[in-house]
């Protein structure tokens, strides 16, 4: 069909125009008419009838022909042709069919034109109306044949209630720049059925998995009123999709939303220059035919760690997270790529010594690089505890695993808020930085393997990261809330910061801490507006902007090392390096600090962090204290 309609597409424009298109349906009309007594007679039309017929032939076209004209058929486009034209297709055939059967039993023993069997005339209306109907079909299957015919397009998901699918579905089927690959919807009960001939595959909350197996370009959001839209926009950041908001009339008309367009949280949010397409070539010597074990590998940047990883000519790739669903999403994502090296999931929590000894056993990994930890500072000031054992204890037994075992390189994530911390969060951070200092320097231990920190600020698009938050606000109408008016962060993109780490890990430290040139802070006020700005709308007049107050352990602004460090460059121009001195007896204090939060005591962990010399912010250890 798409064939006949693609030659279709060739055909000239001028035959398309109105009076072809009336001349065409008086051909049809009368060619039904014809193709009506044949069938009625088996192809003998008897004599008796043959003048009624020609004169039908004659007649009917005309009288169709003014109906279509009066009801407005020919104001319609072919090449958009719709149900909705069908049904009007149908009824405007009609009054001449009325006509005739009018005409046929008021008039019969009167007039013999009135002659005509009723069943010619019923037989006249159907073949008429499959023919016109198909006409206009073919034509508009021509009209996509043609636009298809194109560059490739954009292979798009759509997200939203199965109404409003049915709805983007037409809307979208116009573009030729846009492919429906399939629906997501949050109506279980759709799961596995079909609208407008696309397959509904399964919730929202799948579509980390649908995104990397379906190596999708843009995601559609077809409901502003969904609850899921904040987790739809951060997971498709995360995998560099697109995403698109197209709300529907009822969105529009009860105000959910009055905004077109999501931006897409890249370097363009933060004015930052793309990546290399390509690694160092230092960092590909020092990875080639290396084991290499990846820690928090379902995370945003363990994930994409894990991306830059399986590019690099590695022997072995090993994926370590404690949450399944990541692990699964990550692993069969890069399963998909052709030429990945091996890759070995393993389910299991870095505070677990037996687990991280039978891992190193097993699988004897030559490179770690440790992205897991736990992020989100107002809630780690809840949860003191439980912040100490997974980026304390975890990274402890991480990193005494690593050199055990006889690993070349032990990379840690670390972050800005280590820096003069005001946080439980930041403090365990720099505490981690500490033993992996300590370790590198040898401090009673095997000093065989090179032991390094990395410091870096915000990620754009990681989870529960602001331009996604940012970005729901915008999406729901507002408004944007921010904790603090003069608020500055420093950003980069999450493959632009995984670029800069792997450049790090090929640096010989023996407990050096690195930190990455991020350019100058930027307001987040700034970063609202413009996300504003970007999805077409004005701020503070289309959508307010809301300050709230700053959050416990928030700081106003982020430093990227103390006063006193000592900065030097590194072979490469954005990594830099900063001069510590390793701490002495850090593992007793850590041991002290364990035994609290082993036993749930978040009031005793946290007075030992801050009575540990920690470079703590003076305004923070003061608050804290009262």
């Amino acid at each position: 069909m798409y064939r006949l309609a693609a030659l279709l597409d060739d055909v000239p424009a001028f035959l398309f125009r109105r009076v072809t298109q009336i001349t065409l349906d008086l051909f049809l009309c009368a060619l039904a008419t014809y193709l009506a007594f044949q069938l009625r007679f088996d192809g003998d039309v008897p004599t008796r009838y043959r003048a009624v017929m020609w004169a039908w032939i004659a007649l009917l076209p005309l009288l169709r022909l003014a109906a279509f004209g009066v009801l407005g058929v020919y104001d319609m486009i072919w090449r958009y042709f719709s149900l909705s034209d069908a049904t009007l297709v149908a009824a405007a055939s009609l009054p001449a069919t009325g006509v005739a059967l009018l005409l046929r039993y008021a008039f019969q023993r009167r007039f013999w034109l009135a002659g005509i069997p009723a069943s010619i005339i019923v037989i006249e209306y159907g073949t008429f109306l499959a023919m016109a109907a198909g006409l206009r079909v073919l034509r508009r299957l021509s009209a996509d044949a043609g636009r298809r015919s194109g560059a490739r397009p954009q292979r798009a998901l759509l997200v939203g209630t199965p109404d409003s699918l049915a709805g983007t579905l037409r809307q979208v089927s116009v573009h030729p720049d846009v492919q429906v690959v399939g629906l997501v919807s949050p109506d279980r009960r759709a799961r596995g059925l079909k609208i407008g001939g696309f397959t509904v595959m399964d919730e929202p909350s799948a579509l980390p998995g649908l995104l990397a197996s379906h190596h999708l370009d843009l995601v559609l959001i077809a409901d502003a009123s969904l609850d899921s839209i904040g987790a739809v926009v951060s997971t498709a950041s995360e995998f560099g999709v697109d995403v698109r908001l197209l709300p529907s009339a009822a969105n529009v008309v009860r105000g959910d939303v009055r905004v077109t367009a999501l931006p897409k949280a890249d370097a363009a949010v933060v004015d930052r220059a793309l990546s290399q397409p390509t690694a160092h070539i230092s960092v590909i010597e020092a990875f080639q035919e290396r084991r290499v074990l990846i820690t928090g590998a379902g995370g945003s940047i363990g994930a994409e760690l894990c991306r830059q990883v399986a590019a690099l000519p590695v022997a072995s790739l090993i994926l370590l997270d404690h949450d399944e669903n990541s692990i699964f999403e990550i692993h069969g994502e890069l399963s998909a790529r052709a030429g990945t090296a091996p890759l070995q999931p393993i389910v299991g929590d870095i505070r677990n010594p037996a687990l991280l000894r039978s891992l190193f056993e097993k699988h004897r990994p030559q490179v770690v690089l440790h992205a897991a930890a736990y992020k989100h500072v107002p809630v780690m000031e809840q949860n003191c505890c439980e912040a100490v054992l997974n980026n304390v204890v975890g990274t402890r037994e991480l990193a005494d695993a690593a050199i055990a075992f006889g690993a070349e390189r032990f990379l840690m994530i670390s972050t800005d808020k280590a820096v003069q911390p005001s946080s439980v969060m930041g403090a365990s951070k720099r505490l981690a930085e500490l033993l992996v200092q300590a370790r590198g320097a040898g401090n009673g231990m095997v000093a065989g393997t090179r032991c390094a920190c990395v410091r870096f600020g915000n990620v754009v698009g990681s989870r529960g990261s602001v331009v996604p938050i940012f970005l729901r606000q915008i999406a729901a109408g507002g408004p944007v809330t921010l904790t603090h008016e003069e608020m500055t962060r420093y950003f980069m993109t999450i493959p632009e910061a995984v670029q800069l780490v792997l450049q790090a890990t090929t640096l010989g430290s023996r407990g050096d801490v690195y930190m990455l040139d991020m350019g100058d802070p930027m307001k987040i006020v700034d970063l609202a507006r413009k996300l504003i700005g970007m999805s077409g709308l004005r701020p503070d007049r289309d959508i307010a902007i809301k300050i709230v107050g700053t959050r416990p352990g928030e700081k106003i602004h982020e430093q990227l090392w103390h006063d006193d460090s000592q900065v030097e460059e590194t072979p490469f121009p954005r990594v830099l390096r900063m001069h510590v001195n390793a701490p002495r007896e850090i593992d007793i204090a850590v041991a002290d600090l364990e035994t609290a939060a082993r036993v749930r005591d978040d009031a005793a962990v946290r007075r030992l962090l801050l009575n540990m010399d920690l470079g703590w912010d003076s305004h923070s250890r003061a608050a804290a204290s009262d």
